[in-house]
């Protein structure tokens, strides 16, 4: 079996142990079993079981790092003034639904407490901070740090509600209400 596939078994097995147990409950020997693996094949991945759910979550996060690269804010006016949906923000949402489960694991009380967090800096750092509100005029003379805090939280209190849902809207809706929010947004502090 190839390392990718390998290491993409051991996480959607990691996944399902922790809805049915919650990751505290897990050990080694039952992710190995349930993947039907060996124990000597998960240990030359992972030292642990936290190693496997760390690398697992940075892959995630990575990914989203990525997505977040391709945005440039200067270019939401040219799509949001004609309710267009900016492609990045689109390609964004699709990628969060590509890994819905894992990340609505890692969101509930099952999944890792510090990784809501550690996802909310990302989107913090990633995309509010070094782009989007940098190079917004809009803001004024608003402090920068708790704008940042508002929206990155607002924007991951956004992606939380749509991965809960069973039925989630699909990436189109979501960068439609993206798009909605901002523009709303930028009128209410312009105002």
């Amino acid at each position: 079996m190839k390392v990718a596939k390998t290491k993409e078994l051991l996480k959607n097995t990691l996944v399902d142990l922790i809805e049915e147990k919650g990751f505290d409950f897990i050990s080694v020997s039952d992710i190995t079993l349930k993947a039907e693996l060996n124990r000597g094949t998960f240990y030359l991945h992972y030292r642990d079981k936290y190693d496997l759910l760390e690398q697992s979550e940075n892959t995630i996060l990575a990914g989203l790092r990525d997505k977040f690269k391709h945005i440039k804010p200067n270019d939401f006016e040219k799509y949001y003034s004609k309710d267009m949906v900016y492609p990045p923000i689109l390609q964004l949402f699709n990628y969060l639904l590509e890994n819905k489960r894992f990340i609505k694991i890692l969101i509930s009380s099952k999944g890792n407490p510090a990784f809501p967090k550690k996802m909310r800096e990302y989107i913090k750092e990633g995309f509010y901070e070094k782009t989007f509100l940098r190079e917004n005029p809009f803001l004024g003379d608003m402090p920068l740090e708790f704008i940042i805090a508002f929206v990155s939280s607002a924007f991951f209190g956004l992606i939380e509600q749509w991965i809960e849902k069973d039925e989630p809207n699909s990436p189109e809706e979501m960068a439609i209400l993206h798009m909605k929010m901002l523009k709303s947004m930028k009128h209410f502090v312009s105002n």
